[in-house]
């Protein structure tokens, strides 16, 4: 389980999420606008939850 600060990928879009979960599906993350998010710096452990992934928008 990680914890990652994700960006969204299209230049014109400002969100900022923060998401908790494996980070296969992590990676896998998309944007609201449909376009892929990025991991900003590296992903810290986190402790286990209960399953899944869970994405917070944290900036738009």
């Amino acid at each position: 389980m990680v914890r990652a600060i994700l960006i969204c990928s299209d230049d014109g879009c400002t969100a900022v999420y923060e998401a908790y979960g494996p980070l296969e599906e992590v990676e896998l993350l998309a944007c609201e606008c449909g376009c892929g998010l990025a991991i900003v710096g590296w992903p810290a452990p986190a402790e286990e939850r209960d399953s899944g992934v869970e994405m917070n928008l944290l900036a738009a």
